[in-house]
């Protein structure tokens, strides 16, 4: 009581939508994922490397100076020996523009790559809100067949405690049904259980627990790995490992910088004042690149061979795990059948001990006995279509737009 409460006030908190949220789709539930706010943190990263790649191309802010050249230390006087000046300098550095290029194509790159991460996150989240959907569905048919079955074992306890007082040696059946009906009270313990995190889940996914029904899902189609948002990822670390590789290269080019100061000269006791002009270029000379940016270049393809090592392997694991779950799905579509035959035929028994009871062939307790089976068949079943219907959601999920 305590949990739904607290289910319930969670829902008042987070709640937004209109009146009418209830007649919301599947699909309306789906555009509400874009704006969780799991996916807006990976958007957000990418909209930061999206503008670290513009400002890489920028050049560093210009430097301006004032100052006062050939200040007299020991005289007191300013307009001997050396002349006194008044400076007003400004300088420019100039970065290799081709590491600046690969280091802005790498952030770039980055930022599609969060973008890909994101879509895929926004699929992962539509398969947790089907998958939770359903169960929450599996969920309350299980606790309505588990209540059903509950009341059958009471009508059979009442039943043998009838053959016990006419005299009949049922103990070892009447004990027999206390157990299963204890077994049955703690499934439905469990159930309430598991329907409360059902529905902590779904608030935290679209801020409500929905009023759907889904029944069926269509696995989508993919012809390779690479449809296949993990190895789409692993695709952009190698790119993004490309230009790591391409700006340590070009971390041996040359920097350059452009200063340029005027200064303002007083006549002195031995010279005359006149204004001075300086202009200077410089030019940085890569000496040390064998213990600098060689090992770093080093670094950066062993990276970038790393990546495709790591690509290569997830197009076999994914491959892998896609066979594996497209299995687990065919397999759950046969169980159902098996299950839906199962149900046919109990059905059909039911029918049959009813008749025979009613005609006085056969006692209450074959009846009741078929009716609780009944009720465990199409448990089963429920949990057979939930398991299909999230193994393809699951399935979809992985598969890329």
């Amino acid at each position: 009581m305590i949990k739904r409460t607290f289910i319930a006030l969670q829902a008042a908190i987070l709640i937004s939508l209109p009146v009418n949220a209830k007649e919301l789709t599947l699909d309306d539930y789906v555009q509400k994922l874009a704006e969780h706010p799991q996916v807006q943190q990976i958007l957000s990263k990418s909209d930061a490397y999206k503008e670290l790649s513009l400002g890489t191309m920028g050049l560093p802010d210009p430097i301006f100076s004032l100052g006062v050249d050939n200040v007299p230390v020991q005289s007191n006087s300013f307009d001997e020996f050396l002349p006194t000046s008044r400076t007003i300098g400004i300088s420019q550095k100039f970065p290799s523009y081709a590491r600046r290029k690969a280091i802005s194509k790498q952030q770039k790159q980055i930022s599609y790559k969060q973008k890909t991460i994101a879509n895929f996150t926004k699929s992962s989240l539509r398969s947790m809100l089907i998958t939770s959907i359903t169960k929450l569905e599996k969920v309350k048919k299980q606790q309505k067949y588990a209540n059903k079955q509950t009341k059958y074992y009471k009508d059979l306890e009442e039943f043998f405690k009838g053959r016990l007082e006419s005299g009949s040696s049922v103990y070892w059946r009447f004990s027999q049904v206390d157990v299963e009906r204890s077994l049955i009270e703690q499934k439905l313990n469990n159930l309430n259980a598991e329907r409360d995190d059902i529905e902590a889940e779904l608030i935290r996914l679209v801020g409500e627990v929905p009023m759907l029904n889904i029944t069926m899902l269509d696995t989508k189609n993919w012809k390779n790995a690479e449809d296949l948002y993990p190895v789409q990822i692993a695709k952009e670390d190698i790119i993004i490992a490309k230009f790591g590789l391409l700006a340590a290269e070009a971390a041996t080019r040359h920097n350059y910088s452009i200063s340029a100061s005027y200064k303002q000269r007083e006549d002195g006791a031995n010279f005359s004042g006149e204004d001075w002009f300086s202009v200077k270029a410089t030019v940085s000379l890569p000496i040390w690149s064998k213990w600098n940016q060689t090992p770093k270049k080093r670094a950066a393809a062993a990276k970038k061979k790393s990546a495709v090592e790591t690509y290569d392997n997830m197009k076999l694991m994914w491959i892998k795990n896609l066979t594996s779950l497209e299995s687990k799905k065919d397999a759950a579509l046969n169980n159902i059948q098996v299950l839906i035959e199962k149900d046919s035929a109990l059905k059909e028994m039911i029918a049959s001990a009813k008749r025979t009871y009613e005609s006085g062939e056969t006692s209450l307790e074959m009846l009741l006995d078929a009716k609780i089976n009944h009720l465990a068949i199409k448990s089963q079943l429920a949990q057979e279509k939930f398991k299909h219907i999230a193994l393809v959601a699951e399935i979809n999920s992985y598969i890329g737009e």
